[in-house]
């Protein structure tokens, strides 16, 4: 959208005659539908290629659902607070490699403990995680429920955020 704007593509859209929120719904469903594919693809890839075992089929594509959801909801939301394209790049860049590494995306953080395992359980990476160990040592989608809240309510938060916030970047 910032790149849009700069570009005055935006400006020429907006000026169609349809409103902005088909223009706001659209952007997010290709993100969505991008994030989607690209999850699925790497665990599909990783099965086949690596042999690894993702566990559950229909709960690892409910986590990857989510978590797609989760990080088009975070990214949308620093996107608002941007001002340039490049400057929403560099932001996200940090958000995402924060969230990872306090999620336990690169070292287990589960087995710091303390605050910093706290602090994890903050983000949809850890949740994402756990997920996940419950569906590789062989559990359903039952026993995921837990992280799939955790990840949605994040989403929600800052999906909220964001709508609040959107207007700023898509107005006629």
């Amino acid at each position: 959208v910032l790149e849009e704007r700069r570009d005055r593509t935006l400006a020429r859209m907006l000026v169609a005659p349809i409103r902005p929120t088909p223009i706001r719904v659209g952007k997010l469903l290709a993100s969505l539908v991008l994030g989607t594919v690209s999850m699925v693809v790497l665990a599909v890839t990783t099965g086949l290629v690596l042999g690894a075992s993702w566990g559950d089929p229909i709960g690892v594509g409910a986590l990857i659902v989510a978590g797609v959801i989760a990080a088009t909801a975070v990214m949308a939301l620093v996107a608002t607070l941007a001002n340039t394209p490049e400057q929403a790049g560099y932001w996200q860049s940090i958000v995402a490699l924060v969230l990872g590494m306090l999620g336990g995306s690169f070292v287990p953080v589960a087995q710091a403990g303390g605050m910093i395992e706290t602090l994890s359980l903050g983000t949809p990476h850890a949740w994402f995680l756990r997920g996940l160990g419950e569906l590789s040592s062989g559990g359903g989608i039952g026993d995921i429920v837990v992280p799939l809240i955790a990840i949605l309510a994040f989403a929600g938060v800052c999906a909220a955020a964001a709508l609040a916030r959107i207007g700023r970047l898509v107005r006629p």
